[in-house]
C-alpha cells in the first residue's frame, strides 16, 4: 500500500507552502498538484519545482517511464482532458450521492489504472513513506481513495474565505512557463461560492473518517510545528521530526512539486507569517459579500462573521498625544477624550474612573484625617505598596477598595505630587512621600513603571520594607476595555517599537530579546487593534516572570477576574499579604459577576502566546494561594 496524504480545500488557502514544509520531513515527498501532472506538466510544458520542465526533470521522467512500462496509458492530452472533465462541479452531486467513484461510471478506466500505478512509482522513485498530493479538489481525492493499493489520508485545509477571496482578486505573476502571465483571478462572489462548494464537498466526501484532519491555515501558521506533528501522526509517522529550527523557521530545499502556486519555485529559509493583508486592503463591500455568502460554514469553522479593518485606520480622538505637542494642545486633546468617554461609557463611569467626584474625595480625606488622629504614628514608618501590571486590568478597582481603608495614603497616576504624565517622579521624590507619611501604608499605582517595580522595592529607601501587587486580567476582557479607552494606541506603540522608534518610551523598557523578536515579527500595517492590544498584554505581563517577580516573597499576583467572581476571598488574600485586617467596605464597590465573555478574533499566533501566558499566570496564582494556605 502507498500512503498518499491529500491536501483538500480551495485555492489560495496555503496548500503549496504546507506541502513544501511537509516535504522537508524525512520520508515525505511533496509531489505538488498531481492532478495537473499531465495538463500543466506535459501538455503545457511548465516547470517542475526544481526549475526545469517537467518532461525533462529526471525524477518525473523516471516516474512516468515506470507508469508507462507497467501498463497501458493514454496520451498526455487525453489524460488531462479526462481528469478535467471529472473535476467539474456538475459531477459533485453524483459523488455526494455515493454513485461510484469511477470516471467512467461503474468500471475503472485506463486513467484510473494509470493513477493507481503513478503513486507507488512516485514513492519508489523518491524512497518515501508518504506522498503528499496538494491537488485540493475533493472530487479528485474521492477518486483516488478508491484506487487499489492507495491508502489515502486527508488534510482538509481551510482559510478565512475573506483572505482567500482577497488573494484570488490579487494579481500574482506566473514564472513556471505558463502561457498566461498571471495566476487566475476571480471576484469575491465567485470565490465565496467556490469556497462553500469545495469545503462542503471535502467535508461530506472525505470527512467523518479516522484518516481525515481538518486544519485551519491560520492555526498552521500560528504554530506550524504543532500542526505538522498532528499531520505526521495522521500518516503514522509520530516519531518523525518537524523541520523547524528553534526560532520556528524552516529551510525549504529545491523540490519537485509538479504544479501549484509559483512560490514552489523558491527555496531557502522562511518564517511563516499569517497573510492578513485583506483586513486592511479588502474593500468593505467585498468583505460583506464574502461573509454573507459563506456565513454558515464561516461560523462553523470558527471564523467571526464581523471583522474590523487593520492598521490602516484614520486618526481618532483616542490616539496618543504627539510628543512635540504643547501643553494647550495636550489639554484640548484630553478634554476631547473625556467627552468621548463620557458619551460612550457614561458620565458616572468617567467620574468614577478619574476620581472626579469632589464629595467622595472630601469624605475619604476626612476619614483618613480622623484615623491619623486616632492612631498617631511617627512619620516615615509607612509601608510602600506598589500596585502594578497593565492598564485596564482592574487596578483602579483594587486601588479604590484599598483607598476606603483609612490606613492608606493613595497616590494614583493623576496625583501630580507623585506622578508626571503618568510616570513616577524621581526615586528621591517617592522616598520623601514615604518618609513624610503618617499612615500605615503609602500606595502608589505606577502602571507605566511596572517594568522597574523590582528597583522600586530594592532601592527606594523606607523603614518598612515595601510590597508590590501585580494585577492581571484575562486577555479578551483587557482588550475590549483597552480599545474602548485607548483605541488603537497599542498598535501605534508596537509599530514604533518594531521600527526602532520607541526606545525612549516606557512601553519599550526592559524588553527581553524574545519579546523584541516577537514584536518585530509582525506586519503592523495589517494587524488589527484587537490583536495589537492582546500582544501588548503579552509583552507587559511577561515581565512578571522576566523580572523574577514570581520568585519574590514581597510581590503578590492578583487576578481581576477572581476579584469579580469572589470579591471577599480575593480581597482577603490581598489583606493577608499586606498584614491588613479585612473589612467588608473594602469590596462594597464590587458587584460579584462572571468576567468571562466570548473570545475575540485575534491573530492565531498572538492568541497562542496569550493563552500560554494566561495558563502560566493562573498556575502561579494557584501556587501562591496554596503556599499562603500552608
Amino acid at each position: 500500500m502507498t500512503t498518499v496524504l491529500y491536501i483538500a480545500g480551495t485555492g489560495r488557502s496555503g496548500s503549496t507552502v504546507l506541502a513544501a514544509v511537509l516535504g522537508e520531513v524525512e520520508g515525505v515527498f511533496a509531489a505538488g498538484e498531481v492532478r495537473y501532472l499531465w495538463q500543466r506538466g506535459l501538455v503545457e510544458g511548465r516547470l517542475c519545482g526544481c526549475g526545469v520542465p517537467v518532461a525533462e526533470c529526471p525524477l518525473w521522467s523516471a516516474v512516468l517511464a515506470t507508469v508507462d512500462a507497467s501498463g497501458p496509458t493514454l496520451p498526455p492530452a487525453a489524460m488531462a482532458e479526462v481528469l478535467r472533465r471529472g473535476g467539474r462541479v456538475r459531477h459533485l452531486p453524483r459523488a455526494l450521492a455515493g454513485q461510484g467513484r469511477h470516471l467512467g461510471g461503474s468500471v475503472a478506466t485506463p486513467v484510473e489504472a494509470a493513477l493507481s500505478r503513478l503513486y507507488p512509482a512516485i514513492a519508489a522513485a523518491t524512497a518515501s513513506r508518504v506522498v503528499v498530493d496538494s491537488s485540493k479538489l475533493p472530487s479528485y481525492a474521492h477518486l483516488i481513495a478508491g484506487l487499489p493499493g492507495i491508502d489515502l489520508r486527508v488534510v482538509h485545509l481551510i482559510r478565512d474565505p475573506r483572505g482567500a477571496a482577497h488573494s484570488w482578486s490579487s494579481r500574482k505573476a506566473l514564472a513556471d512557463g505558463a502561457r498566461r502571465p498571471h495566476m487566475e483571478q476571480m471576484g469575491p462572489l465567485k470565490s465565496a461560492a467556490l469556497w462553500d462548494v469545495w469545503n462542503l464537498a471535502a467535508a461530506r466526501l472525505l470527512g467523518g473518517r479516522r484518516r481525515y484532519l481538518r486544519l485551519r491555515y491560520e492555526d498552521f501558521v500560528a504554530d506550524p510545528a504543532a500542526a505538522v506533528r498532528r499531520i505526521l501522526s495522521l500518516v503514522g509517522m509520530d516519531g518523525a521530526r518537524p523541520p523547524f529550527d528553534a526560532g520556528g523557521a524552516v529551510n525549504l530545499s529545491p523540490n519537485h512539486m509538479v504544479a501549484g502556486n509559483p512560490d514552489r519555485l523558491r527555496s531557502g529559509p522562511i518564517q511563516l507569517r499569517v497573510d492578513a493583508r485583506w483586513r486592511s486592503a479588502m474593500p468593505a463591500r467585498d468583505r460583506w459579500v464574502v461573509s454573507a455568502v459563506s456565513a454558515p460554514l464561516l461560523v462553523a469553522y470558527g471564523y467571526p462573521f464581523r471583522t474590523r479593518t487593520a492598521g490602516g485606520l484614520e486618526s481618532t480622538v483616542l490616539d496618543r498625544v504627539p510628543v512635540n505637542q504643547g501643553g494647550a494642545a495636550r489639554f484640548a486633546r484630553r478634554v476631547r477624550r473625556h467627552l468621548h468617554w463620557a458619551r460612550s461609557e457614561g458620565v458616572g463611569r468617567l467620574v468614577e474612573e478619574d476620581e472626579l467626584n469632589p464629595a467622595t474625595k472630601l469624605r475619604v480625606a476626612l476619614e483618613k484625617r480622623r484615623w491619623r488622629r486616632a492612631h498617631p504614628r511617627p512619620a516615615g514608618t509607612a509601608m510602600p505598596v506598589y500596585v502594578v501590571g497593565l492598564q485596564r486590568s482592574g487596578t483602579n478597582m483594587l486601588t479604590r477598595g484599598l483607598d476606603r481603608a483609612p490606613e492608606f495614603e493613595v497616590h494614583s497616576e493623576n496625583d501630580r505630587v507623585a506622578f508626571d504624565r503618568f510616570l513616577l517622579r524621581s526615586d528621591q521624590t517617592v522616598a520623601r512621600i514615604i518618609a513624610r507619611s503618617r499612615h500605615r501604608f503609602v500606595l502608589f499605582k505606577p502602571l507605566c513603571d511596572s517594568h522597574r517595580v523590582d528597583a522600586l522595592l530594592d532601592h527606594v529607601p523606607s523603614r518598612t520594607p515595601g510590597r508590590a501587587i501585580w494585577v492581571y486580567r484575562d486577555v479578551d476582557g483587557r482588550v475590549r476595555s483597552a480599545l474602548s479607552k485607548f483605541g488603537r494606541n497599542n498598535l501605534l506603540v508596537l509599530a514604533d517599537i518594531a521600527a526602532g522608534r520607541g526606545a525612549g518610551t516606557w512601553q519599550a523598557q526592559r524588553l527581553p530579546a524574545a519579546a523584541m523578536k516577537e514584536i518585530s515579527g509582525f506586519d503592523y500595517r495589517t494587524m488589527t487593534p484587537e490583536t495589537a492590544a492582546a500582544l501588548f498584554w503579552w509583552v507587559r505581563n511577561s515581565l512578571y516572570f522576566e523580572l523574577g517577580l514570581d520568585r519574590r516573597p514581597d510581590v503578590m499576583l492578583a487576578s481581576y477576574d477572581d476579584l469579580l467572581s469572589d470579591p471577599r476571598a480575593g480581597m482577603r488574600a490581598i489583606c493577608s499579604f499586606l498584614g491588613l485586617a479585612f473589612r467588608p467596605e473594602l469590596v462594597a464597590h464590587i458587584a460579584p459577576r462572571a468576567a468571562k465573555r466570548a473570545g475575540l478574533d485575534l491573530d492565531p499566533r498572538v492568541r497562542q502566546l496569550c493563552d500560554q501566558l494566561q495558563d502560566r499566570l493562573d498556575t502561579t496564582l494557584r501556587a501562591q494561594r496554596q503556599g499562603r494556605a500552608a
